[in-house]
């Protein structure tokens, strides 16, 4: 399936929670994550991400196509997520082996996600490898952009330029 979403990364987080906060989006969750990402020569990755929620840790699964280019707007192939499970770890750590992954790197990062409609804020604030703080705005095309625009005009000065 295919992912449309602009993500970019931020000074503060505060001005975007703010901005779901009063403009209707609900939060939905708020997780702590720890994710492995694993990558290819074919350029796509694959994610084994563990979240935990109110004390109970869920492992998933995906790929996605590596696109480590720094642009604002990405538009990506992604999977469905598979749970991982004590039964199916070693089956998953031998997929990984067989299509040639490597293990790239750790994030450790709270996630937290708002929604409304067809738009989905992801609002990170990551502890390792480094301290950072990423957006992601992403959805359907059309109100994606439409909120886009809105969020660079009212925040821009918020978003760092590399």
């Amino acid at each position: 399936m295919k992912e449309y979403e602009y993500s970019f990364k931020v000074k503060s987080i505060d001005p975007y929670i703010k901005y779901c906060e009063e403009n209707g989006y609900t939060k939905e969750e708020e997780t702590t994550q720890n994710r492995i990402l694993y990558r290819n020569v074919n350029k796509t990755m694959a994610r084994i991400t563990a979240k935990t929620k109110n004390g109970k840790t869920k492992k998933i699964l995906d790929f996605k196509d590596d696109n480590q280019a720094d642009v604002v707007l990405k538009v990506s192939r992604e999977t469905i997520p598979l749970e991982v499970t004590p039964e199916n770890e070693k089956a998953v750590d031998s997929i990984l082996d067989m299509l040639e992954y490597t293990k790239d790197k750790t994030l450790i990062r709270t996630r937290m996600v708002y929604k409304k409609g067809n738009v989905t804020f992801e609002i990170d604030k990551y502890d390792a490898p480094e301290v950072m703080f990423v957006v992601a705005i992403e959805g359907e095309k059309e109100e994606v952009d439409k909120t886009y625009a809105i969020i660079k005009e009212k925040i821009n000065n918020e978003i760092e330029e590399d």
